[in-house]
């Protein structure tokens, strides 16, 4: 058998003469390493970060480049990253690749500089993950491939040619998860060069910029089985749809978010969401650039939805905006929302967590249609009833109707008769004038309430005579059998608080821990006096003051 012949068999006035056509060739860093080499051999590492405007991070690069080509260990590079300030040919970098091609995931940052695609990278079986930042590409080579690819960012990336973002993508055949952020495509790019991306399951549209109709659409074309879509827009000067997709784009999408979105008109959004036939999961994120007023979100296969709705508020706006949800599916209930003045939930059997944060008008309605709940956690800093109007998008039967039933919503705290046999955690805040016979309500009608706890987010709890606790007229049924963890965080010990305390202290019969605790440490010690003298039924009931 031949013997394999090493670099570093080979004569050192060999070895630096073949280290000296690499380029930022350093000949001291070279000869220091060849020196020790025999008796300690350079052991490589599986992370290199290279700057060419650093002298230490460059003098660290050649000594790896260096070590790897004197090293027998066929390691592989788990992360390669070039931070480039000076333009590179393709036959400058790709030395770099010929020495070790097995790397995993590769970065470029060139500061907005030109780069040229190392047609050895087509050679790469190891190459997940490539990402490019800050980049100009003029061209991408013919027969350019990356077929191990998985995961590809483009991260303000300028495509120079009319068909490079096409024709890198086309070499791509197993890519499963792509970003596109602050990067242009345009329809007539896609015009020219098919491709389709048969295995893509992840696509990121943040701030991607494109100027024509059907663009968004051509795209989602060539992703047949994407199950993952997240659309971001951070500037007015781009809309997130132009046109809304047809749905034999959108049917295989199961997780949707969308985050600023910028439509022609509140009915695009509805038409959006009824053609995504398989969707379970949808976030909603809205700021101040977003134009949708009321989302219509009627999902059937919805099973969890999130809204975050913490923009500041515009002074000038008297219409109604907000969210219509009628997902009978849902399973997971979150909301944060400090802006909208009309939030309207169907009927919802199968919500099993819910957490509430809403400014809205009356938020308890809520909890008439979370029957099968489990878990919930609600906070509104008002309950008052408000206004009424009319919602821009109520314009059929159906919609007359259901607004009709959510004017009789507003005439109970929730659906009369609804009982909540299966919540078990109660997370209430006190921030709301009727907290406290919201409560009342909620624990006569939840048998097997578990956990209890009370909090206040935003500010001092109110002590308004008028909304007093109004004590149950026959003891909850949770408090006999089952409740046995009590907490309440900012307690303040005013008169209301010191009534709702000591009623459940004294029938929580199997009440196990009572867990209290205040914002001002000079109230602390008045507090625990207080609440030591009130009387206990539970005689296993630790009190815990923090």
């Amino acid at each position: 058998m031949v013997k394999r012949l090493r670099l570093n068999d080979l004569p050192d006035e060999l070895i630096l003469k073949i280290f000296s056509m690499l380029p930022n060739f350093e000949e001291s860093v070279a000869t220091n390493l060849m020196s020790k080499q025999h008796e300690d051999p350079y052991k490589l590492v599986s992370d290199v970060t290279c700057e060419d405007d650093n002298e230490e991070s460059l003098v660290t690069f050649m000594r790896f480049v260096y070590g790897s080509l004197l090293s027998d260990d066929d390691q592989i590079l788990q992360r390669l990253h070039l931070k480039l300030v000076r333009n590179f040919s393709a036959s400058e970098i790709s030395p770099i690749f010929w020495v070790n091609r097995s790397v995993r995931k590769l970065r470029f940052d060139l500061s907005g500089g030109t780069l040229d695609l190392p047609s050895c990278l087509s050679t790469c079986t190891t190459l997940k993950s490539l990402i490019l930042r800050d980049v100009r590409i003029d061209v991408v080579p013919v027969g350019f491939s990356l077929p191990s690819l998985k995961s590809l960012h483009l991260l303000s990336v300028d495509f120079s040619h009319r068909e490079s973002i096409a024709s890198l993508l086309r070499g791509c055949p197993d890519l499963e998860y792509l970003v596109l952020n602050q990067t242009s495509y345009d329809y007539w790019e896609f015009g020219e060069v098919r491709f389709c991306l048969l295995s893509l399951k992840s696509l990121h549209l943040l701030s991607a910029r494109y100027y024509t109709g059907g663009s968004l659409t051509r795209l989602l074309q060539s992703c047949p089985v994407l199950e993952y879509l997240v659309v971001t827009q951070t500037t007015e000067r781009f809309w997130n749809f132009w046109d809304i997709p047809p749905a034999s784009c959108l049917s295989s999408i199961k997780s949707l978010h969308l985050t600023s979105v910028r439509v022609w008109n509140d009915e695009s959004i509805a038409t959006l969401l009824k053609g995504c036939a398989a969707l379970e999961d949808l976030v909603i994120i809205r700021t101040e650039d977003d134009n949708v007023r009321i989302y219509n979100i009627s999902v059937p296969t919805l099973k969890s939805l999130t809204i975050n709705n913490t923009r500041e508020k515009r002074l000038d706006d008297k219409e109604n905006h907000g969210f219509w949800i009628n997902a009978p599916a849902l399973q997971t209930l979150n909301i944060k929302d400090t802006v909208s003045n009309f939030i309207m939930l169907e009927f919802m059997p199968e919500v099993t967590k819910a957490n509430i944060q809403a400014n809205c008008v009356r938020p308890e309605n809520f909890i008439g249609s979370l029957t099968s709940i489990q878990h919930l956690s609600l906070c509104s800093r008002t309950s008052e009833v408000g206004k009424l109007c009319w919602p821009r998008n109520v314009q059929n039967v159906s919609s007359i109707f259901g607004y009709f039933r959510y004017i009789l919503h507003l005439l109970t705290p929730y659906r009369s008769g609804s009982i909540f046999p299966y919540l078990e955690h109660l997370e209430l805040c006190t921030c709301s004038p009727g907290w406290a016979n919201l409560l009342s309500s909620i624990l006569g009608d939840t048998p097997s309430l578990h956990s209890l706890k009370l909090k206040s987010h935003h500010s001092a709890p109110y002590n308004d005579p008028k909304n007093f606790w109004n004590e149950p007229a026959v003891v909850p049924k949770c408090l006999l059998t089952h409740l046995e963890i009590f907490e309440w965080r900012q307690y303040e010990n005013t008169v209301q608080q010191r009534i709702v305390a000591a009623y459940i202290l004294a029938n929580a019969t199997y009440l196990k821990i009572a867990t209290f605790s205040t914002r001002s440490r000079g109230k602390y010690y008045r507090m625990v006096m207080k609440l030591r003298k009130l009387n206990r039924i539970s005689k296993t009931c630790q009190l815990v003051f923090e």
